[in-house]
């Protein structure tokens, strides 16, 4: 790899704090008031966790650093959307093209797609064709619905495949039987959301419906025409015919309006789009005599896309030139659909009382009709096996070994394996020692593109090589402490990843004597390297009822050339490059400019150097609590900003949030709740591809809801 230099990095002195900070746990453990009881009214027990190894196991047994968001620390938070409470996760990046178009990844983010994060709910990947990534604003789950979200802080392909190569969001979502009764649920102001639920549990049958909508009226720039407007529904029934058998059903959907546009650019005009989603998931689960398991899921997911005026072609969408076809006005009406279809079979099995196993497979169908990018409506179909054991060596020592076997159905078939050991230094002080490797397959927009319209993807041929799996492998130290007498637990994170093959733009692959006519492709081009230390801390007071969350997080991030691109050497002349790279007897010479300015010298800001946030949750008697957040974030730049765009600037933000609660006849209860988002008006700027975009700041925002509980 050829090796461009960054930031100096600081990982000796970390890796000297974290040893300092795991000698002094056991000195710290060995008093006599953290000998109390975990029944201590002060203190909960460290959670049991399911997503990183599909085992249902207590966090300090886990293979990987994990973070849960429960409901204390949502209604705490005053978010209403799943990729704000990401902010509350160390280390991940949070950003938004549009007020309905989140970014959210670990450790480096390319572009808006979300490609290396894997996102699940109650188990079921919510990533579609063809770009593999999120519809978010269109994802078919009431907030109100979420119990936790559990998100795996490192690669975790071993147990959740491809897309969980920097880590896994599992957002889980109440059980049926969870809840008696009916809520309803609205707020009002800068986001407009209804929600009501009715559920009931019964001894062989429990069930949940949910209906409601949100809306937002985006960042209220004239700028940007990017407001939100969803219907959604949900259902989830179980049924347990005896008890060893359960059947568990969810469905549900969305179907909203998303704005797109922005002002003053013809080829990026305002205009609704609309989007409409909808799932069904059927799983059924055995119980064996010695507690073994079999579950077997079937899940579906299929998303609907209508743009009635897509720019194809800029040039005729300014008015600057004449169409390329007679009659066009170089926009098109542009439907698109995408489906993933699984089958997944999962057993557990106890081997003994010391050891557990987990092991399966799926088969996957993935299908695309999304004319702009690719020639034909494409299908591929993928399958998998993967198995993971939880073996206590000694009371003290648990090893985690697992493994993924996955082929892409494009010809790929790789394995990513994981191993860890967990020693207890005391039962409340646990020192983690990992390692694990992940892979990426490459999406359809990547492997198949063939596109030629210059607003939407530009001119692209498929690459002139097939594509590989990206490559990541990550070594990290973790210390988990309990502290009892402080009511606190402490999570220290230091990882070192190193990424392989990444697949990248393959800039003017085929040389036409005018730039803007040589196109485009993807190629497996980087090598990347990212270090950093990652903190939370959390302690709680009145017997549980206040508490404070905070999180910090320190990256660094490095890239080179694994590969050349394809006209990295070519001696064609004729261009001079674009204004800030001016100059060069040929197009080789001004790609390997371009690559280094733009992307390697740039690469340390792909990942903010430092990020923080503070939640406090305060319980002020008589039914009132206040809550508060402050979110820092250094200076970041997404991987596909170019460097005449404003980067994201340095972030301090502060929300507040007030609540009451009263007690109603009949044991009915009410909720009424002010947020103010960002209330002291840090007007710190967002993710965009273009200034018109990326130089709107955010603004301050507020909304009062109602909650009532029959």
């Amino acid at each position: 790899m050829t090796k461009i230099p960054g930031a100096q990095p600081q990982s000796v002195s970390l890796a000297a704090s974290l040893a300092l900070l795991v000698w002094a746990a056991p000195a710290w453990a060995g008093g006599a008031a953290d000998t109390a009881s975990t029944e201590d009214p002060y203190f909960e027990d460290l959670p049991v966790v399911l997503t990183a190894s599909r085992l249902l196991q207590p966090q300090s047994d886990a293979p990987s650093a994990i973070t849960v968001i429960d409901q204390k620390m949502i209604k705490a938070s005053g978010f209403r959307t799943v990729p704000e409470l990401m902010r509350l996760v160390p280390g991940m990046y949070v950003g938004f093209a549009d007020a309905n178009r989140p970014v959210v990844t670990l450790h480096g983010s390319a572009d808006e797609f979300t490609r290396r994060m894997q996102v699940l709910v109650d188990g079921r990947s919510v990533y579609l064709p063809p770009f593999g990534n999120v519809n978010w604003a269109s994802l078919p789950v009431l907030f109100e619905d979420i119990e936790r979200i559990e998100v795996v802080r490192g690669p975790s392909s071993a147990s959740h495949g491809s897309n969980a190569f920097y880590g896994t969001i599992n957002i889980i979502t109440l059980d049926a039987a969870a809840q008696n009764g009916t809520s309803v649920s609205i707020k009002g102001g800068a986001a407009t959301d209804v929600s009501a639920r009715v559920s009931a549990a019964g001894e062989r049958f429990d069930y949940r419906v949910s209906v409601g909508s949100r809306a937002d009226s985006g960042l209220e720039n004239g700028k940007l025409n990017d407001y939100s407007a969803t219907r959604l529904f949900n259902l989830r029934a179980s049924y347990r015919p005896d008890f060893s058998n359960t059947v568990d059903v969810q469905l549900g959907g969305s179907d909203g309006v998303l704005g797109l546009g922005i002002y003053g650019r013809p080829e990026d005009a305002f205009r609704e789009t609309t989007a409409r989603t909808d799932f069904q998931m059927l799983s059924w689960q055995h119980v064996w005599s010695r507690n073994d398991e079999t579950r077997l899921t079937f899940s579906r997911t299929a998303y609907r896309t209508l743009d009635p005026h897509v720019c194809v072609d800029s040039s005729a969408c300014q008015g600057t030139a004449p169409p390329r076809v007679a009659g066009s006005t170089g926009f098109i009406a542009q439907p698109n659909t995408s489906e993933r279809t699984e089958l997944e079979v999962q057993n557990t099995h106890q081997l003994s009382p010391d050891n557990r196993l987990v092991w399966g497979g799926g088969m996957r169908r993935d299908a695309a009709d999304y004319s702009l990018l690719l020639q034909t409506p494409t299908t591929i179909n993928p399958w998998r096996l993967f198995a993971h054991d939880e073996w206590r060596a000694t009371p003290q020592t648990v090893f985690n070994i697992g493994a993924m076997l996955e082929n892409d159905g494009l010809g790929n078939t790789s394995n990513a394996p994981r191993i860890s050991v967990n020693y207890h230094l005391t039962p409340q002080q646990t020192l983690r020692l990992g390692w694990s490797t992940a892979t990426r397959s490459p999406a359809m927009s990547e492997a198949l593109i063939k596109a030629d319209n210059t607003v939407l993807g530009g001119t692209y041929v498929q690459p002139l090589l097939p594509l590989k799996p990206e490559r990541i492998e990550t070594r990290e130290l973790g210390y988990l402490g309990e502290f009892h007498s402080m009511a606190l637990t402490l999570d220290v994170r230091l990882y070192q990843e190193r990424v392989n093959d990444q697949i990248w733009y393959d800039k003017w692959v085929i040389v036409t004597p005018n730039i803007n006519d040589s196109p485009d492709s993807f190629k497996n081009l980087f090598s990347a390297e990212f270090k950093g230390l990652e903190i939370t801390l959390k302690h709680q007071w009145d017997a549980g009822r206040s508490f404070v969350v905070g999180n910090y997080a320190y990256q660094e991030a490095s890239a080179g050339l694994s590969a050349l691109p394809t006209q990295y050497n070519s001696p064609v002349s004729g261009y001079a490059g674009p204004s800030y790279l001016t100059g060069f007897p040929s197009w080789g010479a001004l790609l390997q400019a371009l690559y280094q300015q733009q992307y390697f010298d740039s690469y340390p800001e792909l990942t903010p150097r430092h990020s923080m946030s503070l939640l406090l949750s305060q319980d002020l008697g008589s039914g009132w609590r206040v809550g508060a957040g402050y979110y820092y974030r250094s200076q970041v730049r997404v991987g596909d900003v170019s460097l005449d765009v404003t980067p994201e600037t340095v972030m301090h933000r502060l929300d507040l949030n007030l609540s009451k609660s009263f007690k109603l006849d009949k044991g009915a209860r009410a909720e009424v709740t002010l947020v103010v988002q960002n209330a002291t008006q840090d007007d710190y700027t967002k993710y965009g591809t273009v200034n018109a975009a990326a130089e709107i700041p955010f603004v301050r925002r507020a909304w009062l809801g109602a909650t009532f509980s029959f």
